[in-house]
């Protein structure tokens, strides 16, 4: 006999996690198999799904001599996973005249169908108090893609694409609605949840806007430094114009601003920063500084050179991503640092890379700096693991649009 208390409550939006009357529904240990992807799809299409779409769903990209007998095995095996679980004793599977759904006397709340609807109905709502109040629901039920652990099927991707658009459409709205509500925290809370789903989306922008707006201009720039690496090192690209514009209303607040302009002078001042040996820094900082430094040198004559050290296999190739990668990069970099001098700046440019900027120095005075580094390795054999590259910095480009080709030609090879 029926029970008219079954709730299913599916949460597919950057998680998965499924209940029955709050029992946890596990019918195999591993979510990409055909009877857990019968059972996500039939929760999730909730007015049920035509059977030659879920065998297309199923099996498109696969050779099966019989789909139909294929999926009445599954069907077979679903059931039977539901009936050993500790939930109501019903048959959950119901099909009727090619249809196949959950039984329609179980009530199903799934996250990722609801928030289409709230999206649905929020981009179309006439009334602005309205809108708002949906498009804060649509975007707090939102917390990444739909069923990301299936990410290789087409049905799911397709439906990961779908919402996404929905959500960055709801999210731009509803965050210019609090920018021009000037609800500057609520921004903030709304764009950072955004950058930690999808951090190379650009809503950091926002996020940046909002902590500049209530006075928050440390945070602010550490953001702007953390964007700016993450961008260039994954992606190879610079950060987006427009957070660019926010560094800009940074600077001018900050030089508006005396007690901000203490509180730097207070924290340099202050700073433990290790003054011993070479300066790390990121790569992207790297690039900003050897510009402004070539412009510098440039008037004074000074000799630089650039140099590039690669760790390889021993034969000399690259050596891949390795736990063993890591303890020599790290073993690299303190030799680096303890062998060239204070006025001297190095970076890791890739994982089996550095470059260095040496100033005011000779070709055969870097050729004594490699063989410190080599002797700062902890073991004599390290340094056969060592390639090094030199090249002198044109300081002729300096300030042209040319000014980092030499850079960019010594790290790719060429």
């Amino acid at each position: 006999m029926y029970d008219s208390k079954i709730l299913i409550k599916a949460d597919f939006l950057g998680k998965l996690d499924i209940t029955c009357n709050d029992v946890p529904i596990v019918l195999e240990r591993n979510n990409t198999t055909k009877v857990n992807q019968l059972f996500q799809m039939l929760v999730y299409y909730t007015n049920g799904i035509a059977r030659d779409q879920v065998i297309y769903n199923l099996f498109h990209n696969e050779e099966i001599a019989d789909e139909s007998n294929s999926l009445r095995a599954i069907v077979f095996r679903l059931r039977k996973s539901l009936a050993a679980l500790d939930i109501p004793d019903e048959d959950y599977v119901y099909i009727k005249r090619g249809t196949y759904s959950i039984n329609p006397f179980v009530t199903i709340e799934c996250d990722a169908v609801k928030f289409e609807e709230l999206a649905k109905n929020a981009l179309g709502a006439e009334d602005a108090k309205e809108q708002q109040k949906l498009l804060e629901e649509a975007c707090a039920l939102y917390n990444g893609d739909f069923l990301a652990t299936l990410s290789g099927y087409e049905w799911v991707v397709t439906t990961q694409v779908r919402l996404k658009k929905l959500f960055d459409r709801c999210l731009k709205q509803l965050l210019e609605i609090y920018e021009l509500q000037k609800e500057y925290k609520k921004m903030y809370e709304l764009s950072h949840k955004a950058n930690d789903i999808y951090p190379y989306d650009g809503w950091q922008t926002y996020e940046m806007r909002a902590l500049i707006e209530v006075g928050n201009t440390k945070d602010a720039l550490k953001l702007y430094e953390d964007t700016e690496t993450l961008m260039f090192e994954e992606l190879g690209v610079s950060v987006a114009s427009a957070m660019n514009d926010q560094l800009d209303r940074l600077g001018a607040q900050i030089k508006n601003n005396t007690d901000m302009i203490s509180e730097v002078k207070r924290n340099l001042d202050t700073s433990k920063e290790e003054i011993q040996g070479a300066f790390n820094c990121t790569y992207p900082t790297f690039v900003e500084t050897y510009r402004y430094i070539k412009r510098v040198i440039r008037r004074s004559g000074q000799a630089a050179w650039l140099m590039l050290c690669t760790i390889t296999d021993g034969k000399g190739f690259g050596l891949n991503d390795s736990d063993r990668l890591e303890n020599l990069a790290e073993e690299l970099s303190e030799a680096i640092r303890t062998s060239a001098r204070g006025g001297d700046m190095y970076a890791r440019y890739s994982n089996n890379q550095f470059v260095v900027l040496l100033l005011d120095i000779t070709q055969e005075d870097c050729v004594l700096v490699q063989a410190r580094i080599n002797e700062n390795l902890s073991k004599e054999s390290r340094k056969r693991y060592i390639q090094y590259h030199l090249a002198p910095v044109n300081l002729a480009s300096a300030g042209t649009d040319s000014d980092t080709e030499e850079l960019q030609d010594m790290v790719k090879g060429e």
